[in-house]
């Protein structure tokens, strides 16, 4: 009888467990951990679970979230496996296992474990012939297929939104976070973007508190084109200024450091490169990293590394969020034009000598006030000191432009 089993890699020791008493009963044992482990990977797994007799489930929340256990556990109820639930731990079952037997081996010792395994596999019945015509095939429920999905040359545009929607819902997934937000980063240089997919991928990419990508403190400040070097951690708010923030689009593969610990005593991982640039007609949109227009709507959109900001036509932006990241762009990479260009008409001359000299992170920025302003965390170079400045924004000639007060 071939068993195969399905369970959390937090639920490894169980599974290992498992694994002994089912050779103990002379069954031979597959056991997939839930997530991928090679090319063909997930192609392996459900060749397995179609010649499986019999398909065990570690069940337990780990594997209730893991998007490899729940699809093998679902595929193998569409193909009629006789399907047994180990309990690791309380949690509801899907709908599909609903009626699968349920053995609970936790408090049993081995002499009384092993006779009551046995009795339920007895129980189960035998498995049928395959279904013919099979079922559909569960897709490849990791993000890597995202990743793929993305590197395609061209998106159509209900493509382009459902990859919105899947690596938002990974998002929420503490576990692949880090990776879906490197590939939204991604995802917004494509100059294939429909303008709402684009509005609302800068909506998610919006400056604010996130969580740390690589996990080494609870948040990180992202301002909209990048990390900074400003976090929070048990209650305090820093800025690792002798620390190189995580790249724009850092994926979270290394393993997570301590706060505190520093990076020289890490294992260095190598970090995936940006995403080479799409090749464009010259009649197309402008690179990414300059200011789109689409719909109307202006749309600022960043490569994964920022060098320096560039407006179109060498005119300011026309509305205060985005002027303001040009504006900490421009003080940042010491752009005297650009800074002059983001200036208002008053303090234009005497730009470089009010703004230049210091590094600044866009924290916050007030659209809503009369005038609008924006918060900025100054520090020098030298990473000696900080503070935090207000400028406001005042419109001349159809453009916002930064007034020192």
């Amino acid at each position: 009888m071939q068993v195969f089993v399905s369970h959390a890699p937090s639920d490894r020791d169980a599974a290992a467990a498992l694994r002994a008493d089912l050779a103990q009963l002379g069954r031979q044992v597959a056991l997939d951990r839930g997530e991928p482990n090679g090319a063909r990977w997930w192609e392996t797994v459900l060749q397995r679970v179609q010649r499986c007799d019999v398909f065990v489930l570690v069940a337990s929340p780990a594997a209730m979230r893991s998007p490899g256990c729940v699809a093998t556990a679902k595929y193998a109820a569409s193909l009629d496996r006789p399907v047994l639930v180990i309990s690791a731990a309380d949690v509801a079952l899907p709908a599909e296992l609903a009626s699968a037997p349920v053995f609970t081996p936790g408090g049993l010792s081995i002499t009384e474990r092993i006779p009551q395994l046995r009795g339920v596999l007895l129980k189960l019945p035998a498995a049928p012939p395959l279904p013919e015509p099979l079922p559909p095939q569960p897709v490849v429920p990791y993000i890597e297929q995202l990743r793929e999905r993305l590197e395609e040359p061209e998106l159509a545009p209900e493509e382009s939104r459902e990859l919105l929607r899947q690596l938002r819902l990974r998002l929420r997934d503490e576990g692949e976070r880090a990776a879906a937000w490197s590939l939204l980063v991604r995802m917004r240089t494509r100059p294939d973007l429909p303008a709402p997919v684009a509005t609302e991928i800068e909506k998610v990419l919006a400056p604010g508190w996130q969580p740390d990508p690589e996990r080494r403190v609870e948040k990180r400040y992202w301002d909209g084109m990048a990390w900074t070097t400003l976090v929070r951690h048990e209650g305090r708010e820093f800025s690792e200024r002798r620390v190189p923030p995580p790249e724009a689009t850092w994926s979270g593969e290394s393993a997570p450091a301590k706060p505190g610990r520093s990076r020289a005593a890490q294992t260095a991982t190598p970090r995936p490169a940006a995403a080479p640039k799409p090749q464009r007609d010259p009649g197309s949109a402008p690179d990414r990293g300059r200011m789109l227009l689409i719909g109307g709507v202006s749309v600022v959109v960043v490569g994964a590394a920022v060098a320096a900001f560039t407006l179109v036509g060498g005119k300011s932006t026309s509305d205060p969020t985005s002027a303001a990241r040009a504006f900490v762009d421009a003080v940042n990479v010491s752009d005297v034009d650009a800074l002059g260009d983001v200036t208002c008409e008053r303090d234009r001359a005497r730009a470089s000598t009010l703004f230049l000299g210091v590094q600044l992170t866009l924290e916050r920025v007030d659209d809503a006030a009369d005038p609008p302003t924006f918060t900025v965390l100054a520090s020098d170079p030298g990473g000696l000191g900080g503070d935090r400045r207000t400028y406001s924004l005042v419109k001349e000639s159809g453009s916002w432009l930064v007034c020192r007060g």
